[in-house]
């Protein structure tokens, strides 16, 4: 093999490697539903703090039998905290763990 076929190798192993290791490298949450209520009024916060705990808060301001639901989980989906609240805000939050790779924040209505 020839040195500048050895030198293009290892420069695709460590672009390979930079690319599958850059997920570990932030520490952030990743908001995968991003619809608001079609009718009435709510507020979504979500987020990762500086202790690495991952949270999500909803709530949904209906006049009608609507509550909220918001959740916390692991990149590959495994539910780390739920929360449901008929009236008032659905407050979800977990310590983020390294094997993560990345929280991912959800939030819910449903009729009550």
């Amino acid at each position: 093999m020839s040195n500048s076929s050895n030198k293009f190798t290892k420069l695709a192993l460590i672009g390979a490697l930079a690319l599958i290791l850059s997920p570990l490298a932030g520490g952030g949450v990743s908001a995968d539903t991003q619809h608001p209520h079609p009718t009435y009024k709510d507020t979504w916060n979500y987020g990762v703090t500086s202790n690495g705990w991952a949270y999500s808060h909803y709530y949904l301001e209906a006049p009608i039998r609507l509550g909220s639901g918001s959740s916390v989980t692991d990149i590959w989906g495994n539910v780390k905290d739920y929360a449901k609240s008929n009236y008032g805000w659905a407050n979800s939050g977990a310590t983020k763990h390294w094997s993560w790779i990345q929280a991912k924040s959800f939030y819910s209505w449903y009729e009550f």
